[in-house]
């Protein structure tokens, strides 16, 4: 009896810090805590009444998405706030017509990759896939940048 207590104590501890990120609502402080914790950008700039957005977000909150809280600051944040939009328009360039917009950015704030509208699982697990390959790529060169 012990340790099956002690064994679902652990799986819960592990759920619990390994689960999908809490969304951020304000990408200005999303962006500063990505910098200083050295984590993964994923913003989803949407509505609340956006159906591609809700089923994004529950594709997160479902965990269905490699989105872990240690490697990545989840923001969710609103297209009609004019700052956030303008702020989000500055930072990073996602092209298209549909909500939600997604990007995946560096630590640093540089943009790894971006989709907009709506997306399986399997399309947003391969742009992680792709904003992964971005980074290590990016680490790459400027790691052979500092050798010369």
């Amino acid at each position: 009896m012990k340790s099956l207590l002690t064994a679902l104590a652990l799986f819960v501890a592990a759920t619990a810090f390994a689960g999908p990120p809490a969304g951020i609502t304000s990408l200005k402080a999303a962006i500063k805590a990505a910098r200083t914790q050295g984590k993964f950008l994923f913003v989803q700039l949407g509505r609340e009444n956006c159906g591609n957005c809700q089923q994004l977000k529950s594709m997160i909150t479902k965990n269905e998405l490699p989105l872990s809280d240690t490697r990545y600051i989840y923001a969710d944040v609103d297209f009609d706030d004019l700052s956030t939009f303008d702020l989000f328009n500055r930072h990073f360039k996602a092209d298209g017509e549909y909500l939600p917009f997604v990007v995946i950015a560096a630590p640093d704030g540089t943009q790894l990759a971006a989709h907009t509208g709506s997306g399986t699982v399997k399309d947003y697990k391969q742009l992680i896939n792709d904003a992964e390959k971005a980074a290590a790529k990016m680490t790459a060169s400027q790691a052979a940048a500092k050798k010369k």
